[in-house]
């Protein structure tokens, strides 16, 4: 089971990267080249603060998942129990999907 989850979330990493490659993500003209799912460091405090200022939330005080692209910060996952955060200039639902996919693969 474990092993299709994986493989699920590894096909839908694929197409959402197609689908942005697609779509163009950043309002710029450069495609999103990488996406990082990863715990947030203590060095990410600054950059969880901004994140939340742009969403109108608090910055959550918990363990938290974030999702950069190419980079930059763009959504975080609070582990608590709290809502989401994202950059409202950016799509973020994608990541936001990604980040719970991960944070429920780290539940196991």
């Amino acid at each position: 089971m474990h092993s299709l989850n994986f493989l699920a979330a590894q096909e839908h990493a694929r197409d959402l990267h197609r689908a942005a490659a697609d779509a163009r993500l950043d309002t710029g003209d450069t495609p999103v080249t990488r996406v990082t799912l990863r715990f947030a460091a203590a060095a990410d405090r600054a950059r969880l603060h901004h994140l939340a200022e742009l969403d109108s939330r608090e910055i959550p005080s918990g363990p938290v998942l974030v999702a950069e692209v190419d980079g930059r910060l763009r959504a975080a996952l609070p582990l608590d129990g709290a809502a989401p955060i994202a950059d409202p200039f950016h799509r973020g639902t994608e990541l936001i999907e990604l980040l719970r996919m991960r944070a429920a693969q780290l539940a196991r």
